[in-house]
Parts: C-alpha cells; sequence; structure tokens
C-alpha cells in the first residue's frame, strides 16, 4: 500500500520555488560565462594549431618539390644524353651507363636509375646480379610513352627492390623523334618516413604524402612510428574528401583519421609541378591539452561556486521544513504505521514472554482464529509440536536480544490443526518485546516439490524416468565391491504396440502404457526398481540377487501379469505381451550405460526370437566368456531353467483386440488414469539394507520433506 502524500504548507512550497529559481538563474549566468571563456580559450589553441600545420604543410611542400625537380632535372639530362649518344652498341651502352652512375651519385635519395627499351625490356642501370625486368606493363611507362613530360606514377612495390615507393619516368627518344623507351628512378616510400621522422608533430601528430587519386605513398605517425599501414590504399574520411573537392591545392580540417582514429587538425597542400600532396596532422589531444586542463579548473570553481549557493539555499530551506512539518509528519508516521500492519497480506504479532499482546488482521485469517481469539495466547498453540517451538526459541532470542534479525521458513498449524509453510521473521522492539512478521508460502513449499518430481518421472506413467533409472544404476554400480550379489538390468519393450496404437488410437495406446506400468510397478520387491525409459519401452532394476536364475520367476510373473486384458476407454479391450532382455553386473560388465545397452540388445534379440520372452544377455555373441564366469545354473527336476534359456511364447498370445477364449467373458481391470502427483516429496521405493543405489534419491514419499525451524 503507497504512504500517504505528505503535508506541505503552502508557504513552504512557495520559498522552495523561489529558492530553485534563484539557484537555476544563478547556475546559467555561471555555466554560461564558463562556456563562453572556454570556447574562445579553445578557438585560440584551434588557431595556433592551424597556423602550425599550415606551415609545416608549406615548408615539407616545398622540399618535396625541389627534391622531385632535382630528380626531374637529372631524368631530363639522361633523355638528352641518350638521343645525342651514337656510336656502336657497346660504346653506347658504356656511355649510358656511366650517365646513370654520374646522375645517381647526384641523386642519394633515390634507389636507382634504370632505362628500358621501346618494349619496356630493362636494358641498362642493374646491378650486378639483379635479373632481368619487363616494366611494360606500368601504368608510368605507358603515360611517359604518350606524353613529353615527367610522369610520377601511384604507389607501388617494386618488382626487385621489393618494397613501396614511387616511380618518376621520362620518355626516352631517338634522333628522329621515335620512342626508344622510358629512363626512370624510384623514391621509396621509406625515404619519404626518414625526411617526416625528423619534424616535431607532437605525441600523436601524423604526417602523410598523398596522390592526387588520394592513393597513400608514405605516412608517419608519431603514435606508430614504424607502421606501413595503408599505403597504396585510399582510407581517408569524409571530410578530407570533401575539402579537396573544394580546393584541391591547400586547406585544412579536423576529423578523426581513419587509419588510426585519433582526432587531428590536418593541413595539406599541393607540392606544385607535381600530383601530390603533403598532409600535416596535429592530435586534438596535444595542442588542446592546456585547454582542456583550464577548462577543468573552470569547470570546477564554477561547480564550486554552483554548490555553494545551493547549500546555501538547502540550509535556509531545511530550517524552515523543520519547524513548519514537525506536527504534519508526526500525524503522517501514526497513519502509515497503521496502514502498513494492519494489513491483509503479511500476518503480524508482538510478543511478551512468547505471549501475544497484538496481532493484525491478517494474522488471525492466516491461522484460522476469530479476531480477538489469539490475544494473550501462548504462541505454542501455532507449532506442531513441542520440539519446534523449543528449537525456535533457542535459535531465535540470542539473535534477537543482540540486536540481529531472525528468519526462518518452517511449517506451523493452524486452527484446525492442518499443516502450513511458513516464512517466519522476527526482530526486537523494546528489551521485553518482539515484532514477528509471517507469510504463507504454501503454494510455492507445494509448486518447488511437484517441479522436483516431474523432472525425474513419467508424466503419463507415474514411474521414474530414464533420468533417475540412470541414477539408481549408476549408484548400485559403486556398491557392487561391498555387498554380495547381482545387480539386473531388464530392457522390457512391448510386443505391437504400433499396431494397437493404429487400431485403437493414442488415448488407448496411453490407457495401456499406464496399465503395463501399474503391472511392472506391483511385480518388483520396494527396494527395485521399474521406469518408464520413452514411448512403449520400460526398464527394471533388480538388486541384491544371488545368481542369474533369481530373475526368472519375477520376470515369468511380470509376463503373465502383462497378458491380463486391459480394459480401453471404447469399453473394448486388448492384450499385450511384452519382450524382455537382461543383463547382470558385474558378470556383463559394471558401466551403467553399457549394461544399459546390453540388455536393450538382448530384448532386440528376443524381438527377433519371437517376441514375447527373455533373453539373457550371457547368451549374446560376444558374451560367452561372461556368461562363462557367471555362477553356473543347472536344468533338472530342481533347479530352475537358466534366463539365457527362457522362452515364454509356449502359448502364443492373443492378438491385439481379441479375447483370450472364446465364450468366456475376460477380466476388464479399471484404466489407473494419470498418475497421481503427492503433496510435496516423492520417490519410489525405500532404501533398506539390500538396496543397493537406493540412497541417491534422498527423498521418502512417505512424508513431506524435512521442515526447516519456525517460531
Amino acid at each position: 500500500m503507497e504512504r500517504p502524500a505528505p503535508y506541505t504548507p503552502r508557504s513552504l512550497t512557495r520559498l522552495a520555488a523561489w529558492l530553485a529559481a534563484g539557484n537555476l538563474v544563478i547556475a546559467a549566468a555561471i555555466i554560461t560565462a564558463t562556456w563562453l571563456a572556454l570556447q574562445a580559450g579553445r578557438e585560440s589553441d584551434l588557431t595556433r594549431a592551424r597556423e602550425t600545420t599550415e606551415n609545416l604543410a608549406a615548408s615539407l611542400s616545398i622540399e618535396i618539390g625541389a627534391e622531385l625537380k632535382q630528380v626531374d632535372n637529372a631524368l631530363s639530362t639522361l633523355a638528352l644524353q641518350y638521343r645525342r649518344t651514337a656510336g656502336t652498341p657497346e660504346q653506347v651502352a658504356q656511355t649510358l651507363e656511366r650517365a646513370l652512375a654520374d646522375q645517381r651519385s647526384l641523386l642519394p635519395q633515390v634507389d636507382a636509375i634504370r632505362m628500358t627499351d621501346a618494349r619496356g625490356q630493362v636494358v641498362h642501370g642493374l646491378s650486378a646480379g639483379e635479373s632481368a625486368v619487363n616494366v611494360g606493363d606500368r601504368d608510368y611507362f605507358q603515360r611517359a610513352r604518350d606524353g613529353d613530360g615527367a610522369v610520377i606514377s601511384e604507389p607501388l612495390f617494386g618488382r626487385v627492390l621489393r618494397k613501396w615507393g614511387i616511380v618518376v619516368a621520362r620518355r626516352l627518344e631517338t634522333d628522329d623523334g621515335a620512342f626508344a623507351g622510358v629512363v626512370y628512378t624510384t623514391l621509396s616510400t621509406e625515404h619519404f618516413i626518414e625526411g617526416f621522422k625528423g619534424l616535431t608533430i607532437g605525441s600523436e601528430g601524423a604526417i602523410s604524402l598523398r596522390t592526387r587519386s588520394q592513393r597513400l605513398i608514405a605516412r608517419y605517425s608519431a603514435a606508430e612510428p614504424h607502421s606501413i599501414r595503408g599505403v597504396g590504399d585510399v582510407i581517408v574520411s569524409e571530410d578530407l574528401m570533401r575539402k579537396m573537392a573544394a580546393n584541391p591545392q591547400q586547406g585544412w580540417y579536423m576529423t578523426r583519421t581513419k587509419l588510426d582514429n585519433i582526432e587531428r587538425i590536418t593541413c595539406y597542400r599541393q607540392v606544385r609541378g607535381y600530383p601530390l600532396a603533403v598532409f600535416t596532422g596535429a592530435s586534438t589531444a596535444d595542442f588542446l591539452a592546456a585547454w582542456r586542463g583550464e577548462a577543468l579548473q573552470q569547470a570546477a570553481l564554477a561547480a564550486a561556486v554552483i554548490l555553494t549557493v545551493l547549500g546555501c539555499s538547502v540550509l535556509v530551506f531545511l530550517q524552515q521544513r523543520r519547524d513548519r512539518r514537525a506536527a504534519a509528519g508526526l500525524q503522517r508516521l501514526a497513519l502509515e504505521q497503521a496502514l502498513m500492519l494492519d494489513n491483509d497480506m503479511v500476518g503480524m504479532m508482538r510478543l511478551r514472554d512468547r505471549t501475544v499482546v497484538w496481532k493484525n488482521r491478517a494474522m488471525a485469517t492466516l491461522f484460522g482464529y476469530a479476531p480477538g481469539e489469539l490475544i494473550g495466547q501462548p504462541t505454542r498453540l501455532l507449532y506442531l509440536d513441542d520440539e519446534s517451538f523449543r528449537e525456535v526459541g533457542d535459535a531465535a532470542y540470542p539473535a534477537i536480544e543482540s540486536g540481529r534479525r531472525f528468519r526462518r521458513q518452517l511449517r506451523m498449524r493452524r486452527k484446525d490443526g492442518t499443516p502450513v509453510w511458513i516464512d517466519l521473521s522476527g526482530a526486537s522492539v523494546s528489551a521485553s518485546e518482539s515484532l514477528w512478521m509471517m507469510v504463507d508460502i504454501t503454494a510455492l513449499k507445494e509448486s518447488e516439490a511437484t517441479a522436483q518430481h516431474l523432472a525425474v518421472h513419467d508424466g503419463l506413467t507415474g514411474l521414474p524416468n530414464r533420468v533417475r533409472f540412470t541414477e539408481r544404476l549408476a549408484g548400485a554400480m559403486t556398491l557392487l565391491g561391498e555387498r554380495v550379489g547381482l545387480v539386473a538390468v531388464c530392457w522390457v519393450d512391448l510386443d505391437h504396440f504400433k499396431e494397437l496404437n493404429d487400431e485403437f488410437g493414442h488415448e488407448a495406446g496411453d490407457v495401456v502404457l499406464r496399465v503395463v506400468a501399474q503391472r511392472l510397478q506391483a511385480g518388483v520387491r520396494q527396494h527395485d526398481l521399474a521406469a518408464r525409459m520413452g514411448s512403449d519401452e520400460f526398464a527394471l532394476l533388480l538388486t541384491a540377487l544371488r545368481a542369474e536364475h533369481e530373475a526368472e520367476p519375477a520376470l515369468r510373473r511380470m509376463l503373465d501379469a502383462l497378458r491380463e486384458p486391459v480394459r480401453l476407454p471404447d469399453g473394448g479391450h486388448c492384450v499385450v505381451t511384452a519382450s524382455i532382455g537382461i543383463a547382470f553386473a558385474p558378470h556383463h560388465g559394471r558401466q551403467a550405460e553399457a549394461l544399459m545397452r546390453l540388455a536393450e540388445t538382448a530384448m532386440t534379440t528376443a524381438k527377433r526370437a519371437g517376441k514375447s520372452r527373455i533373453v539373457s544377455a550371457s547368451s549374446l555373441p560376444g558374451n560367452t566368456m561372461n556368461a562363462t564366469n557367471a555362477p553356473a545354473t543347472s536344468v533338472g527336476p530342481d533347479a530352475p531353467t537358466p534366463v539365457d534359456a527362457i522362452d515364454t511364447n509356449s502359448s502364443p498370445a492373443p492378438e491385439p483386440g481379441t479375447d483370450r477364449a472364446a465364450g468366456a467373458e475376460p477380466p476388464r481391470p479399471k484404466d489407473p488414469g494419470p498418475p497421481a502427483v503427492p503433496d510435496h516429496s516423492f520417490d519410489e521405493s525405500v532404501a533398506g539394507e539390500e538396496d543397493p543405489g537406493a540412497t541417491l534419491d534422498g527423498e521418502d514419499s512417505s512424508r513431506l520433506p524435512p521442515s526447516k525451524k519456525a517460531p
């Protein structure tokens, strides 16, 4: 139940509104002034960073342009010398090789200078040991062939040098102006990076060189000094593309670099006379570091002023409220206590010397007493027995007297004697009295017990399912070395059950399965186990056997019981038979799953042999040794027939849906109906001295789960 709204005088509400409005105005003014000052400082730092990067980009573009001009001049000189050189091929080759060597000595920044013939085959400039290479398929070769100026390629990965760089090339001509090949040189990515490293760009700054198509030639970042990531690719931001489209010569922008996701202010400058652009970027983390420190200081100062004003306003308000709300607070507290205590959900009572001196309406309803009947009565009336009454007192009152709360779930007793599950909690209210709260949790306890039962039992027949059977069998296996005897796993499969389902319907099939389950359960001992494994398959766990033949009488009785007619929902009746396979531990193994598979295989053999019979795993191929090791059985007047020789098909079973004998009215057992669900906990057997594995159950269907202690 919601608490009643507190009473607040109108004058106090008006005071709070004026104080709040004044604080908002002061806070807005302080925040606005701080924001404007910080924005001005940020713009100043941004302008300074932009000017720095612009100057760096301009100087780099001039430097790179001068370097390219020097390279271009060398190539022009070589092209002119090629045109003027005459003589025998050997003389021409010697002259050109000397010219290439001379120019190479003047250009330490290049990796090599080479000449090709008209087909692109490199003929001059190869070092000793370098294999011949053809560059006729390269874009720069084709562009130089069709033009008359210097050509700069896109970033390439060299076929000879095996590293990234750009190629500067010029056309070679004969005396009559015919195309004779190209002369070219390479400037490696590493060369440009080494030049960028000596520049001051901050801890996260970056410098890059790109072609007109924005392919990356070289990039140096202080954060990644050895990375060549992105070389040869176009990985740029939309801001860069937008700025370059508006002004390809120069400009600036601020965004996060796609290659490393670092925000920078970047300036670019076109290299005059060449299709290249230099980009220099300074990280905002570097050039705004001082501004951010100042921003934190000013924000802290503004927050301190605002909090001071707010604190003064709160003190004024609290002082006023303390005086005006005292009376209203006492009235509200009394009303809340009355509403909380007199509820219909939680039973509450106040005790003195374990005698009821007060209780609410829910308390009487919970235990079935009249409104004033519990007053003055000892709480022993609410307990099931003297032991639980004494145990709760011994545990609860020392805890309550030490200032702690006591809580426990237990079963208590209603006035008519029926038990009820209670969540009980108590606490001290004074030196001589305690307050107790009680909640009915019977439905919760019952749902928990039902869920536990359904997890290990078959919903149709009420028998244990495969999970419970496997647990019990595994438990029995662990005790084989401790107790004398055998454990038998019997796999039972109904004969012609599919035909019965098809003829009479699934409702009739369910009735048959429930009757079969009832008869199997009735045929096993108290410490044995019958389970449904799925569909029309069942399993039996027989324990404490001294020899294999001891299982025969019980299995014969079960087969005879199963042949009894089953009454169907439509008033008719049918007869079912079963085939049984049996495996013994330890004769046939000590692993639960292996025994179950072996018993199922024996059942399949019984099916193939004509159904309605029992087959032991000892008779299966491959189990001769196990059968030999098993206790010997004899066939004579005083000895039972060995299990693996049993054939119960001596008298054919009637087909589904037929009477056992003409003219005789067969018995018509009633359908047992769906299995009943116990109230709180479930188990199918009681463990005894000769019940291996039964201790795994941990349940007892004869009573409710053990109750915990209560008040």
